[in-house]
């Protein structure tokens, strides 16, 4: 007879009854990028809406086109006197405005016998949704910018920019020169902000020869200004690096094509109707068991200023992977 074994393979028996699968009673938390576009947000409605409504229209004041500055160029009459003209009409924005949020309901149950703690966990998943949400809400309102710069030789569409089309020093200094010859001032007097995803930024850094990447500028003993998840400057533009930056798999043979921003002030708005932040639904069972708590906002966003946005899409030498 063949010797038999109490172990943990043999099963059924004492092993396979007894050694189970345990667990660490510490949670540790996944990996993830912070949102940043909210950050670049600087235009507001500034006054009270004349009424409430689903929607705010905002007015700017325009100055005069160049066939007026030429007109004005033509000497006086000594003896005539010249015809008033009036001023250039206000151009709109709407805003529109709509509810977002996100609940979750947990049990008194879930409560007594996890070991974790639930309502601290919850908490923070929550606060995830919604900075992720929002972030995703004002990139799609970047992307309907219409200043556009196609990486490659000679692309006039997403749909061109093929697997070698990478973002380049090039790139970055015709966006500079389109936003400053729209007269659109830096957000702090001395750059431009830059919104890029980490693999065109290490095509940019991997470039080579004269005018490619050089060491980012550093800001010294004052790191008060520094702008959350900021990279460095490079040609004027100081650059925050962000795996949650758009991309879509939309150029030529559904080449992965990332979405760089460069911008100005005031280039996105934002109306805020009922600040966004943590909620807690009602009890809804008679015992007092369910537990609800979320997310909650009105306000909306849209694209204020398209002059002040200049976006550049290219395809990256990395290998695409989805973030965490």
């Amino acid at each position: 007879m063949a010797n038999q074994f109490t172990s943990v393979a043999t099963t059924p028996g004492l092993g396979d009854n007894t050694v189970k699968t345990a667990y660490d009673l510490a949670i540790n938390w996944v990996y993830r990028a912070q949102p940043t576009c909210r950050q670049w947000v600087n235009q507001h409605p500034v006054q009270q809406q004349s009424m409430p409504g689903s929607a705010v229209v905002l007015q700017k004041y325009n100055y005069w086109a160049q066939a007026e500055i030429d007109n004005a160029k033509v000497p006086l009459s000594e003896e005539n006197d010249v015809d008033s003209t009036k001023l250039p009409a206000t151009s709109t924005v709407t805003l529109n405005f709509n509810e977002y949020g996100k609940m979750v309901t947990s049990t008194r149950k879930l409560h007594l016998m996890s070991f974790a703690d639930v309502d601290m966990a919850a908490a923070k998943i929550i606060a995830d949704n919604m900075y992720r949400v929002l972030d995703s809400l004002i990139q799609d309102v970047m992307l309907q910018g219409t200043n556009v710069i196609y990486s490659g030789t000679s692309n006039a569409a997403t749909a061109d920019v093929a697997a070698g089309d990478k973002l380049t020093a090039s790139n970055i200094r015709l966006a500079h020169t389109r936003l400053a010859n729209r007269s659109v001032p830096k957000m702090d007097g001395n750059f431009y902000a830059g919104y890029a995803h980490p693999h065109v930024i290490h095509d940019l850094r991997e470039e080579t020869g004269s005018g490619s990447w050089r060491v980012p500028n550093e800001y010294g003993t004052s790191q008060t200004k520094i702008w959350n998840g900021e990279f460095g400057e490079f040609e004027g533009i100081r650059f925050v690096t962000n795996n949650l930056a758009y991309t879509a798999a939309d150029g030529t043979s559904s080449e992965r094509i990332y979405r760089t921003y460069i911008q100005g002030p005031e280039a996105i708005t934002e109306g805020i109707l009922w600040p966004f932040g943590f909620a807690v639904g009602p009890v809804t069972d008679n015992f007092g068991r369910f537990k609800k708590v979320g997310w909650y906002g009105l306000g909306g966003w849209c694209l204020y200023r398209d002059e002040s946005l200049q976006r550049i899409e290219s395809a990256s030498s990395v290998s695409w992977v989805a973030p965490v």
